[in-house]
C-alpha cells in the first residue's frame, strides 16, 4: 500500500512534534499544513519540508484531499473540524487533548464518527511509552500487587489540561475499566493562557469508584501533590497504587518501581518523558497507518478517548449537584455553563472581600 497524506491544522509549538516524527515513518507523509497566521505556517512549511501551506481549512482538505488530519488546534470548534474532516473523506483524525470540553461536543463528536466511519484518535500518547503499550504497568497492577484497593493520581493541571493524561493511564492500568460513580468538589475558574481553552474548574478533586472496590483519589489542582521534586507544571503526573499485597509507585519523569510481600527491595524501571516522549509519538502516530491497514486497533481509538472524557466531565457533574452520582452522567452543557457561571461568581467575591 501506498502512503498515508497527512494534513496538519495548527502549526503552533505543539505541531513541532507531531511532524518531527514522520522522518521515521516510512508509510506516512505530510503533505501540507495549515494556519491563520502566514509567518507561523510559512515557516513550519520550511521547517519540516511540507510541500504546500493553507490559511483555510476548507480549502485545504478539498484540494490535498488527505488521509489523514491532524488537529493541534485549541479545543474550540473539534465538532466542526472533525465534521469538515468527515465530509472531505478523511479516514482518520488525530485531535489533541482535550478532545471535547463541553457535554455536547462528545455527543457531536460520537454522532460523526458513527455516521461516518472516520477513525477519531486522541493524542494521548504515552500509552505508546514501552512500559505502558507492552502492558507492563498493567501486569504489575493486575498480578503483582494482590486485590488492589486504592489509588492516588495527582497532577497539577486542570482536569481539562493534565487530567485527560491521567485518566487515561488510569484506565489503561486498571485493564480500561470505566468509573462506577464520582464524588467530586471544586473552585475557582481561570480565563488567562490555556485555561481560557481547557475549561474546566481550576482545582478539583474527586473520588472515583471503580468495579472490584476500588478507590481514587483524583487530583487535578495547581496545590497538588504531583509529583515530589518536580520542577516542570507538565511534568507532574503521578500514580500510587496499594493492594493488599504490595505498592506500584510511578510517574511520568521519575521513573516507577513496585515492591510485594517477600521481596527484599523494590523493582524498578524507566517512565521518562525526556527520554520516551519523541518515540512514543512517533509509535503513536505509525499506530494510526497500522489500524487503516487492518491491523490492530488503535490505544487511543475514539471509544477510549470518549470513556475518558466521560468519567472527567462526571466529576463536574457531581460538583453542580453537589454529591456523589453514578455513570452514565447526564450533565448538560447548560448545567456546565450555569456551574462555570456560580464558581466564577464564587471566585470573584471571595477576591472583593480580600479572602
Amino acid at each position: 500500500m501506498g502512503k498515508y497524506r497527512s494534513l496538519l491544522l495548527g502549526c503552533g509549538p505543539r505541531a513541532r512534534e507531531h511532524a518531527e516524527v514522520y522522518r521515521d515513518i516510512p508509510n506516512m507523509e505530510m503533505v501540507a499544513c495549515c494556519d491563520l497566521i502566514e509567518e507561523r505556517r510559512e515557516e513550519f512549511k520550511e521547517k519540516y519540508g511540507i510541500p504546500e501551506a493553507y490559511d483555510d481549512y476548507e480549502t485545504a482538505l478539498a484540494q490535498v484531499q488527505p488521509d489523514v488530519v491532524h488537529l493541534v488546534t485549541q479545543p474550540a470548534r473539534r465538532a466542526w473540524e472533525a465534521e469538515c474532516a468527515a465530509n472531505a473523506g478523511v479516514k482518520a483524525v488525530i485531535v489533541e487533548k482535550p478532545m471535547a470540553v463541553m457535554p455536547g461536543e462528545i455527543i457531536a463528536l460520537d454522532e460523526i464518527v458513527r455516521r461516518s466511519g472516520m477513525e477519531l484518535i486522541v493524542n494521548c500518547q504515552r500509552r505508546y511509552f514501552p512500559q505502558f503499550r507492552d502492558g507492563v504497568i498493567s501486569e504489575i497492577v493486575r498480578e503483582k500487587l494482590g486485590d488492589v484497593y486504592f489509588v492516588r493520581a495527582s497532577t497539577k493541571g486542570n482536569s481539562m489540561s493534565m487530567g485527560p493524561h491521567m485518566m487515561d493511564l488510569l484506565m489503561l492500568f486498571l485493564d480500561e475499566a470505566q468509573p462506577e460513580s464520582v464524588w467530586a468538589m471544586g473552585f475557582d475558574i481561570v480565563d488567562e493562557s490555556y485555561q481560557a481553552y481547557h475549561r474546566s474548574p481550576e482545582r478539583l478533586l474527586a473520588e472515583y469508584w471503580f468495579p472490584k472496590d476500588i478507590r481514587v483519589i483524583f487530583d487535578c489542582d495547581a496545590d497538588a501533590l504531583g509529583t515530589l521534586g518536580e520542577e516542570s507544571f507538565w511534568m507532574h503526573l503521578h500514580f500510587d497504587f496499594l493492594g493488599s499485597k504490595g505498592r506500584l509507585y510511578l510517574t511520568q519523569n521519575k521513573d516507577y518501581w513496585y515492591q510485594t510481600e517477600g521481596m527484599a527491595e523494590p523493582v524498578r524501571g524507566e517512565s521518562s518523558w525526556d527520554t520516551q516522549g519523541w518515540a512514543g509519538q512517533r509509535d503513536f502516530t505509525a499506530a494510526v497507518a497500522e489500524a487503516l491497514d487492518g491491523g490492530k486497533p488503535h490505544l487511543n481509538r475514539f471509544e477510549v478517548g470518549k470513556a475518558v472524557f466521560n468519567a472527567l466531565i462526571g466529576a463536574q457533574q457531581s460538583i453542580y449537584e453537589g454529591c456523589r452520582i453514578n455513570f452514565p452522567h447526564s450533565f448538560t452543557d447548560q448545567q456546565w455553563t450555569d456551574l462555570r457561571g456560580s464558581m466564577k461568581a464564587a471566585m470573584e467575591a471571595r477576591q472583593g472581600a480580600g479572602q
